[in-house]
C-alpha cells in the first residue's frame, strides 16, 4: 500500500511534469483526438480511440520539438525535430497503456536558446465486447426445416480500429493470451447491424472470442474478449413416422428423429378430431433409443386423431412438441 508521503511526492512530480518551467516564453499547446474524433486538450485522459492524432501548436515566433512513445517504450509517432507551425502527428497503436509525449518549447522560431520541457501523457484502453444472442434456445435449424439458422451476437466495436478478429470453436480451452486453443473458425462483423452472424451445423458447446486490430506497422491488437460460451441445440423433429402395425384395436407407431444424438423420454398423448378443442389423454412415455422410438397403444374407435409428442430436452436436442394428424381406419382384427 502506497504511503501518504509517497502519494504526495508522486502528485508533486505529476504536477511538475504538466507545467512549463518558469521563465519559458513559449506557449505550446498539445491536443489528442478523442473517441468522438474531436480534439481535446492533452491532460492525462484515457481514450479508446486506436488511431488518434496529436495536434501541436505554438505562439507566433516560437517553436517546439516532440517525441511520442508508446506503452512499450517505442516510438508511437514520428518525432518532431523542430517546428514553428501547427503540426499533426498520427499515433500508431502499440497496445493498451500509457503513451508519453515529451515536448520541448523554445522562445525562438528555430528551436534555439533555452528550452522549456514538459511530459504529457494519455492512455489508450481499447477493446470490444460481444454479447449472447438474445434468442433462446439457440438452434441449428428451425423444426422441420433444413437450412441452418443465422444467430446474431450483438457486437460493440472500438473507435479507430482497422479490422476485427472473431473466432469460434467447439474446444473450450483458452490460451495464455486469451486466444483459442487448437483449430477455430473465423466470423465477420456485420457493420450494418453491429452483430456477428454465426451459423452452426452441429449441436454442442461453442466458445466465441473477439478483438480489434490495426493493420500495417506493428499490427497491434486489443486483448481478446472474455470467452463467450454458448450451447447450440438441434430441434426436436421427425425424419419419419409410421404405423407399421395399423390393425386395431392395438396399434404400433414408429418414429425416427432427425437428431440421432437425442436422448431421454417422449410423452405421447392422443385426442380425437383434427380441429376444435383438443382433449388429450395420455398414452404414456417411451424412451428414445438409437435415434428413434416405438410405442404400442390401444384405440377403441376409428376416425381422425391428433397425436402429440412432448420432449423435455437433452444435451444436444432442445425441448419441443410435435403434433401429428392421423386417420385410424381399422379398429378390429
Amino acid at each position: 500500500m502506497r504511503s501518504r508521503k509517497g502519494s504526495i511526492a508522486l502528485g508533486a512530480l505529476v504536477a511538475g511534469a504538466l507545467a512549463w518551467p518558469a521563465g519559458t516564453m513559449a506557449n505550446t499547446t498539445v491536443s489528442v483526438t478523442g473517441d468522438d474524433g474531436v480534439a481535446q486538450e492533452l491532460t492525462g485522459q484515457t481514450i479508446k480511440n486506436m488511431a488518434p492524432q496529436l495536434a501541436f501548436g505554438s505562439d507566433a515566433g516560437q517553436s517546439f520539438s516532440a517525441i511520442i512513445l508508446g506503452p512499450d517504450g517505442q516510438n508511437a509517432a514520428q518525432a518532431i525535430s523542430c517546428s514553428a507551425a501547427p503540426l499533426n502527428r498520427p499515433v500508431t497503436y502499440r497496445g493498451n497503456g500509457a503513451y508519453t509525449v515529451f515536448v520541448s518549447a523554445f522562445g525562438t522560431g528555430n528551436c534555439t536558446g533555452a528550452a522549456g520541457t514538459r511530459t504529457l501523457m494519455f492512455s489508450i484502453n481499447a477493446g470490444v465486447s460481444l454479447s449472447p444472442d438474445p434468442n433462446t434456445p439457440l438452434l441449428t435449424r428451425q423444426p422441420g426445416e433444413f437450412a441452418t439458422v443465422t444467430h446474431r451476437f450483438p457486437f460493440t466495436g472500438n473507435p479507430g480500429a482497422d479490422t476485427y478478429d472473431v473466432l469460434y470453436s467447439g474446444n473450450p480451452a483458452i490460451a495464455a493470451d486469451g486466444g483459442l486453443v487448437g483449430p477455430s473458425d473465423n466470423a465477420t462483423v456485420d457493420a450494418a447491424t453491429s452483430t456477428v452472424p454465426l451459423r452452426f451445423s452441429e449441436p454442442g458447446r461453442y466458445t466465441i472470442i473477439a478483438r480489434a486490430r490495426m493493420i500495417g506497422s506493428g499490427s497491434a491488437a486489443t486483448p481478446w474478449t472474455a470467452p463467450l460460451r454458448i450451447r447450440v441445440y438441434a430441434p426436436f423433429d421427425f425424419s419419419s413416422s409410421s404405423f407399421p402395425d395399423a390393425r386395431g384395436p392395438s396399434y404400433r407407431l414408429s418414429v425416427r428423429l432427425r437428431e440421432q444424438t437425442a436422448r431421454g423420454s417422449v410423452r405421447i398423448s392422443v385426442a380425437r378430431n383434427w380441429t376444435g378443442r383438443a382433449v388429450y389423454r395420455t398414452l404414456g412415455s417411451v424412451r428414445i433409443r438409437n435415434g428413434g422410438f416405438t410405442k404400442r397403444f390401444t384405440l377403441s374407435r376409428t376416425g381422425k386423431y391428433r397425436i402429440r409428442y412432448r420432449f423435455e430436452g437433452s444435451a444436444t436436442t432442445a425441448a419441443g412438441t410435435v403434433t401429428e394428424k392421423v386417420r385410424i381406419r381399422s379398429a378390429a382384427r
